[in-house]
């Protein structure tokens, strides 16, 4: 098991006591995601790549009908993995408008007794977890978590 997998580690069972069992994941430029995958398969730690299967779930609903489907659907899917620590990634679908969702609140919600690592898509900037540029219409930011980042 390599050091930054047993850091990882003893970053999830911190986070198992929170009321909001989440722990973003910002990747170091070095690092690939496949090679996060591998680390986590290897431990156990199933996956879901978020905008994927929303897509897949979500297309034949129409537009007007999907903010109300997001959380549903998303439910399911954690639930269908029979894990207590779940990796979701490519989850830049959550902040299309179209949806209508705060992605971290929606994460917070999803959470229940499940750790969610959370594979962040934007910057990471002294605590603050930023998705897209300020004069993006999907700009986003949140600094609630800056104790909950883990730098892979």
């Amino acid at each position: 098991m390599s050091n930054k997998v047993k850091r990882l580690q003893a970053e999830i069972m911190s986070v198992r006591n929170q009321r909001h069992k989440l722990l973003f994941i910002k990747l170091e430029k070095s690092n690939r995601m496949n090679d996060v995958l591998t680390d986590l398969k290897r431990e156990d730690i199933s996956s879901i790549n978020i905008s994927r299967y929303l897509s897949d779930q979500l297309r034949f609903i129409s537009s007007d009908k999907r903010p109300f489907q997001v959380v549903k659907w998303l439910r399911k899917v954690i639930a269908e993995q029979n894990n207590d620590v779940i990796f979701l990634h490519n989850i830049e679908y959550l902040f299309d408008h179209e949806l209508k969702q705060n992605p971290v609140k929606l994460m917070e919600a999803l959470s229940g007794n499940t750790v969610l690592l959370i594979l962040w898509p934007g910057e990471e900037e002294q605590g603050v977890l930023k998705y897209a540029t300020p004069e993006h219409s999907e700009y986003y930011q949140n600094d609630e978590y800056s104790n909950r980042i883990f730098v892979y």
